[in-house]
């Protein structure tokens, strides 16, 4: 690592209800990375309340947070919320002082990727996708309507355009590098780097007794598979009626899955925890038997890790990205066949010590998720643009 103590601007204008994976990413490194560096946090003031918590939690002299407000900063419409809240950091971003060496977007949003080209100076831009590309993603967007699907594809079209001008990609995934090479970005500038868990403090969780048969720990949002979700633990209440599952997590489209749950009866063996941190979640997990993620879109998912750290068998969609990461770790049924995986889910409640190896052969290789590590291995890429 350098001597020189450098100055890294973290531009944070996504953030909305929850933290999400990505963002939690960039606060996680960042973090670390303020032992040694100044770390400054740009984000609104709405969007601080959202990530308070991850970005305080290991205070130190080096990190600082830059507030500024935003017409329509808690607005429920998201467009609405990230137009203003890009023309307003660039507003502010033209008045700071402050030179800075490298200048990041914690995700792929034009609202995180704009503002950085309008900083002063020559601060190096990095910017992160924890995404797959469209082509990877094809489950998700059938299921959206035309223009939902027309502004997705857009927004990736037009973020993959603006990353042109940005100095680093960091990527989840060899799915996106490869798009990017075989875009004509230069090998040297996408670099694949791995999401985090935190190893230790998930270790020294302990429960005594199972009190779930099921566990999923996810934003409630429909391509998270929330509502396949209800049709598949009614598939297994079917078979065995006292079975529950505990869903931990928060987010827009809550009462819509609590409205569907009241609908299909479900109510006595599905509870919704709200969202969760730290050993709260943990422990809801180890209180559970099997984690069932019926996802339609992931990049590199944080709550699968999690979940193996656990000691939980995963069920999941049968999605490309999962074999490049988890190979054999996890057990997969048909995309978008809620039948199925209510199979899957009940032949491991069925058969736990057949897939109890599995699950310790794939804690063996979670180091490699350590967030000490991931850190330093960012930042001397990010040194190497200096």
């Amino acid at each position: 690592m350098s001597e020189k103590k450098l100055k890294i601007l973290v531009i944070f204008n996504s953030l909305v209800g929850v933290i999400g994976g990505g963002s939690r990413h960039i606060v996680e490194v960042a973090n670390y990375w303020s032992t040694s560096n100044k770390v400054h946090f740009f984000i609104s003031k709405a969007g601080y309340k959202v990530a308070e918590s991850h970005i305080q939690k290991d205070p130190n002299l080096n990190k600082e947070v830059i507030l500024y407000t935003a017409p329509f900063d808690e607005s429920k419409n998201r467009y609405l919320n990230y137009l203003f809240r890009t023309i307003k950091s660039i507003m502010e971003l033209r008045k700071l002082k402050e030179k800075y060496d490298v200048v990041t977007a914690p995700n792929y949003l034009p609202q995180n990727m704009i503002p950085c080209m309008f900083m002063k100076g020559k601060a190096k831009r990095v910017v992160y996708f924890h995404v797959v590309p469209p082509s990877a993603r094809f489950e998700v967007l059938k299921k959206m309507n035309f223009l939902r699907r027309t502004i997705s594809i857009m927004n990736w079209k037009l973020c993959v355009f603006l990353a042109r001008s940005f100095d680093l990609i960091f990527v989840v995934n060899e799915a996106t590098r490869d798009y990017f090479i075989e875009t004509g970005f230069p090998l040297e500038k996408v670099v694949v780097v791995n999401n985090g868990i935190p190893c230790n403090e998930i270790e020294n969780v302990d429960v005594k007794i199972k009190k779930y048969e099921g566990v999923f720990l996810g934003r409630l949002v429909w391509n998270k598979g929330i509502y396949d979700l209800v049709d598949i633990w009614g598939f297994v209440v079917e078979r065995e009626p006292s079975m529950k599952l505990c869903i931990i997590g928060d987010g827009p489209e809550r009462g819509e899955l609590e409205k569907k749950i009241k609908e299909k009866g479900l109510s006595e063996n599905i509870k919704i925890e709200g969202w969760k941190e730290g050993e709260e979640k943990y422990r809801l997990m180890k209180e559970s038997r099997v984690f069932v993620y019926p996802s339609y879109q992931e990049a590199q998912p944080v709550v699968i890790l999690e979940a193996l750290a656990c000691g939980l068998p995963v069920v999941g969609y049968d999605l490309p990205i999962y074999q490049e990461i988890f190979n054999e770790y996890i057990i997969t049924a048909e995309t978008g066949n809620s039948e199925n995986m209510a199979e899957k889910v009940l032949d491991i409640l069925e058969n736990e010590e057949e897939h109890r190896k599995v699950v310790e052969d794939a804690k063996e290789v979670l180091s490699k998720y350590d967030w000490e590590e991931i850190a330093n291995y960012q930042l001397a890429c990010i040194e190497k643009l200096l």
